[in-house]
């Protein structure tokens, strides 16, 4: 009896699940003579190369003496890899140990996990990274974390190449590479890893570092699910019960959970605690869904937790606790959960529920954003830039703001144009400023259509433009910047690329008076030779001014509120008169106002 040429030589070509389809061929003497001894030294070295069926398997042969001497310390080391990724039966093996003795502490299982990954084990190598990337039993060190990976991976250990490419993907301990994230976990999935899968299907569930593809997200999980992965059968039931990729289908989301919840999923005690709380493929039992629910979490589930915490927070399905609420939450960040690292940073930099603490604060926001937050990103960021909880390191601050800027958040893009207009955390660079400003002035953003109003006017970083630099004041006045509306007074006054109006003058400089701008106020004064009325104007009072001196888009808003008696009481014969300003003087929507009112005979 022999086993086949093709399972050998992918064994010995270091295939992670050829190795443990070899080791169940010896244990069972399938295809070839039983022997112990083989059976152990492919799943030993399917399980160094990450392997979680092997990894429980050498747990067992450790601790039942199977061609090995018993090891209580070996068999724990084994069952805990396996565990940590899910493995129920590797879970149930490691609870009956820890019955008649005690769990290692945190800080002897980094002890034991360095001194064996440096002895050169790749599964050690990963459980360092883990413990690295967590801060159990030492500190957070993403670098650290990541270069743990790194050697694992290189030693074509597939859990070491899913965490490095998660870390290529976040940006964790590394620079983003999201591409070579997505590489390296279709490699990991290919050589045998159900958690790369699932890592890579979320990519393309939430479009991250690929094209967003839900059906593919679907395809991938469904695969996982049919060749018996619990993690593939839980996220198929998510599927189908939140319309991923797929149609909404309660019964085979109630399915899909209650099988990966048979195989001791905990993932899948959630998903079916989901199912009873929203009546989902089942009737509606709000006790059995907070009980599975808290099952989850005590089980370590993560979406659990925030789900705890959202409740509590709420106070819809339970009793309102926001003290409860504020533990599970830092319990799910303590476990890595981002948006509970961010959620327990906001609690520590705000003072809600725990003692304000900006040290405490910055840690959290940084391993969220660490793990990929984007928010987080940014609020890292913007401490290192203000020293708040950290010391001030302008060159970090402008990398974490960056990557913030990267998944397109607005405020971290214009922290980074500032930085390149002045030098700070990055070279100064005039032209990359006004590209950058320019860019969000674009998409609406008013303060940086201030700042390239202010470049066109002064030719900084491009040749002076006075039209554009009318343009682009108009469009921030006009969006409601103050400062964009003096200048805009500025230009009508004095004829700066375009015609010379003072009335338009006045009403802009009124505007942006009535807003506090006391420069404006002054020029207000000296156009009307008469000081300015301490008390503000109602909203429709300023509009009304603007509309009488001549501004398009006052008279129509004038004449809507007069229509709709907004602010005003409604006076439709009015509001007729104001539309037909707005129209005669070429305002479009005044237009179609009219031709509305025409039509309806009002």
């Amino acid at each position: 009896m022999v086993v086949s040429e093709d399972l050998m030589a992918k064994a010995d070509a270091g295939c992670p699940s050829a190795c443990f389809a070899l080791g169940q061929a010896y244990a069972m003497g399938e295809s070839v003579e039983a022997n112990e001894k083989e059976a152990f030294r492919w799943y030993l070295k399917a399980a160094e190369l990450g392997h979680t069926a092997s990894e429980y398997a050498v747990g067992r042969c450790y601790a039942d003496g199977i061609a090995v001497d018993r090891d209580h310390a070996e068999s724990v080391r084994w069952y805990a890899k396996a565990a940590l990724k899910g493995d129920a039966y590797a879970k149930a093996a490691l609870e009956k140990t820890f019955e008649h003795s005690e769990v290692p502490s945190d800080d002897e299982l980094f002890r034991d996990s360095l001194r064996r990954a440096e002895g050169g084990s790749a599964a050690d190598l990963h459980t360092l990274g883990m413990l690295y990337n967590l801060g159990i039993g030492t500190q957070f060190d993403p670098a650290k974390a990541f270069d743990a990976f790194s050697r694992s991976a290189d030693m074509g250990n597939v859990d070491g190449m899913c965490s490095k490419a998660l870390c290529l993907i976040h940006g964790t301990g590394t620079e983003r590479d999201r591409p070579a994230g997505i590489a390296l976990l279709e490699k990991a999935f290919a050589s045998g890893s159900d958690e790369a899968g699932c890592a890579l299907a979320k990519c393309y569930e939430a479009g991250t570092g690929v094209q967003r593809d839900q059906p593919k997200a679907f395809g991938i999980y469904s695969g996982l699910a049919d060749s018996g992965s619990p993690l593939g059968q839980y996220n198929l039931g998510r599927c189908y019960m939140d319309g991923v990729g797929v149609g909404r289908d309660a019964v085979f989301a109630n399915s899909w959970y209650t099988v990966a919840e048979r195989m001791g999923s905990a993932d899948a005690v959630f998903g079916l605690a989901r199912c009873y709380l929203g009546g989902v493929g089942v009737d509606r039992d709000k006790q059995k869904g907070l009980k599975l629910l808290d099952d989850a979490a005590f089980r370590g589930q993560t979406d659990a937790m925030v789900m705890l915490g959202q409740l509590y927070s709420k106070g819809t399905q339970v009793r309102k606790d926001e003290s409860l609420a504020a533990e599970w939450f830092k319990k799910a960040a303590d476990l890595g959960d981002p948006y509970s690292e961010f959620v327990t940073a906001e609690n520590y930099a705000k003072g809600l529920l725990f003692r304000k603490n900006a040290k405490k604060a910055a840690q959290y926001y940084e391993r969220a954003a660490s793990h990929g937050h984007t928010l987080a990103c940014h609020m890292i960021g913007s401490a290192l830039l203000s020293g708040d909880g950290v010391p001030v390191d302008e060159k970090k601050g402008i990398e974490w703001c960056s990557r913030a800027a990267e998944d397109g958040f607005m405020k971290s893009q214009y922290i980074l144009a500032e930085g390149y207009a002045k030098g700070r955390g990055v070279k100064k660079d005039p032209r990359k400023a006004l590209e950058l400003h320019t860019a969000l002035g674009d998409k609406g953003y008013v303060k940086s259509q201030l700042f390239v109003g202010m470049c066109h006017l002064e030719g900084n970083g491009t040749d002076r433009n006075d039209k554009k630099a009318f343009e682009w004041f108009k469009r921030g006045a006009e969006g409601g910047n103050v400062i964009c509306q003096y200048w805009l007074g500025y230009c009508y006054g004095n004829g700066v690329g375009t015609k010379q109006d003072e009335k338009r003058a006045l009403t802009w400089y009124t505007r942006s008076a009535e807003q506090g701008h006391v420069e404006s106020r002054k020029m207000v004064e000296k156009f009307t030779g008469a000081k300015m009325a301490s008390v503000p104007r109602t909203p429709f009072e300023s509009r009304m001014f603007s509309a009488e001196n001549g501004d398009q888009e006052s008279m129509y808003i004038v004449a809507r509120c007069l229509e709709e008696g907004i602010g005003v009481d409604q006076n439709l014969s009015e509001a007729k008169k104001w539309y037909n300003k707005g129209a005669a003087a070429g305002h479009t929507e005044s237009k179609k106002a009219l031709l509305r009112l025409r039509i309806n005979k009002a």
